[in-house]
């Protein structure tokens, strides 16, 4: 699975706080349905890219 959220972290992202994720939030709610973190892809200026793998 994969989040693309906007940088919560970066404020300069011209995006309403309430539509922003930190890597760290998106990481703890992914463990909640048994989603294992890969990577994160940083390659995107206003966003992160990050990857899950089911937890087998």
């Amino acid at each position: 699975m994969v989040f693309v959220e906007y940088k919560a972290e970066d404020p300069k992202v011209p995006i309403k706080p309430l539509h922003k994720m930190s890597e760290a939030q998106i990481r703890k709610e992914a463990e909640v349905f048994a989603l294992d973190w890969e990577r994160t892809v940083s390659t995107l200026p206003w966003q992160h890219v990050v990857i899950f793998r089911k937890r087998n």
